[in-house]
């Protein structure tokens, strides 16, 4: 049967009489569960919200918390660390030395040419270097560890290096006496050592002659010089123990300033040892005379060569028969060698501080300085490129002769003059040095 369009709708109108509330009602109550089930779940997206900040916010509350604490904690360390620290070397108070007035003496800059340099190979610091026969002798080491290090005797012609004596540790200072044996000052992390190595064995055996005083062993011996009647006089730089090495036992001196440097003399004949001068700030450089009659030694913190009779014993820096001969030096004076036409060359391991000698009075500050460590001791005595690294004085007449300037290096380490030229090293250079004279 077919059906038309007014039947169809008829049907649809019935349709729609009969079943369309039940639709809407239907459509009503889903409507309103999808609206309840839309606001739970807004409430619970917003109760999480609510719980995620409130945690948040304590969570950046402990941390602020902790960080503060943090933060409080390690100030304090930082205080400790460097104002209350114990420190083997508490820093003594006193006097700045003044500063002398310009000499007028001709200026000499090293040469920066490689040709002048004399090349030591994978050395990377010089102690000490002395002339003999025409050739150079450096005291060269590794640049490891002082625990670690092994130091040489370097021989040099300019063209060839060759290591002809090794020992353990730092060799800091080395003489030849008449007879052509070596004397040595050896630095290791169990103190110092004066030591000999016989003419006939060089390389082969090592003496060791003065390792202790009065049952105590040797601190840093910093440098040694054998007289034309043999004896032999060497310097401990101050009582403080050199863990570290010469350069920072020295830089500990300076900083400190304990003057308890010291020079002895060792007899070999009498295998005796006495002391020659105490009470130096830093004993770090020792050279005769050439008759042998004077000593003079580099007193570090002080800025000034003493000059005492080689004969005198049990005497104190700046007492009675010890002089300045040459004082209110531009740097601080470490390395001397004295040639044999009279003429003292005096090396600077570093620049004057002006903040050091502003502060000799503040043992607060300068134990800080000590506290702080190596790379902020060595920032207070950089020496610029104009500071001198060296001078040339005459013992006869006191003139100053020259000023060298324009190592490289922050610290000259070693001074030596052969022929026509004056030789430096540097603590962390692996060549020598040159200039004219």
């Amino acid at each position: 049967m077919r059906i038309g369009l007014i039947e169809f709708l008829l049907i649809l109108a019935i349709a729609s009489l009969t079943v369309g509330p039940r639709v809407a009602l239907f459509v009503d109550r889903w409507m309103r569960r999808a609206n309840r089930a839309n606001a739970m779940a807004a409430r619970r997206r917003a109760e999480y919200a609510a719980q995620m900040a409130a945690e948040r916010d304590a969570m950046l509350k402990r941390f602020r918390t902790a960080s503060t604490v943090f933060g409080v904690g390690i100030l304090l360390v930082l205080v400790y660390a460097l104002g209350f620290r114990p420190i083997d070397t508490p820093p003594q108070t006193y006097k700045a030395p003044d500063l002398r007035q310009e000499t007028g003496a001709m200026q000499t800059a090293v040469s920066t040419d490689r040709k002048d340099r004399l090349e030591l190979g994978e050395y990377q610091g010089v102690d000490c270097i002395r002339a003999k026969d025409g050739l150079l002798y450096a005291a060269a080491w590794n640049g490891a560890a002082l625990k670690k290090r092994t130091a040489d005797l370097v021989r040099t012609d300019g063209g060839h290096a060759a290591a002809i004596l090794s020992v353990e540790g730092e060799l800091t200072g080395f003489a030849f006496d008449a007879a052509g044996d070596v004397w040595l000052t050896q630095l290791t992390t169990a103190g110092g050592t004066l030591c000999r190595a016989k003419h006939d064995s060089w390389g082969a055996a090592v003496e060791q002659v003065v390792t202790q005083l009065d049952g105590a062993p040797l601190g840093a011996v910093s440098a040694v010089e054998v007289s034309p009647a043999g004896k032999v006089y060497f310097a401990v730089a101050a009582a403080a123990g050199a863990e570290n090495g010469l350069e920072s036992a020295l830089r500990t001196e300076l900083l400190a300033h304990t003057a308890t440097g010291c020079v002895y003399v060792y007899d070999p004949a009498a295998r005796t040892v006495e002391k020659v001068l105490g009470g130096v700030a830093g004993a770090a450089g020792l050279a005769l005379s050439p008759d042998g009659s004077t000593l003079y030694v580099s007193d570090l913190g002080s800025r000034c060569i003493w000059a005492v009779d080689a004969a005198a014993r049990e005497l104190t820096a700046g007492g009675r028969g010890c002089t300045a001969a040459f004082a209110g030096l531009p740097g601080y004076p470490g390395a001397l060698a004295a040639d044999t036409d009279g003429t003292l060359y005096i090396s600077y391991r570093w620049a004057r501080s002006s903040w050091l000698e502003k502060n000799t009075d503040s043992t607060l500050l300068r134990g800080i300085a000590l506290r702080a460590g190596q790379n902020t001791q060595e920032r207070l005595f950089r020496r610029t490129a104009d500071a001198p690294c060296a001078e040339a004085v005459s013992l006869a007449t006191g003139a100053w002769e020259q000023t060298f300037t324009g190592l490289a290096q922050d610290s000259c380490a070693a001074v030596c003059p052969m022929e026509s030229k004056v030789y430096f090293g540097a603590a962390g250079a692996n060549s020598l040095l040159a200039a004219n004279r």
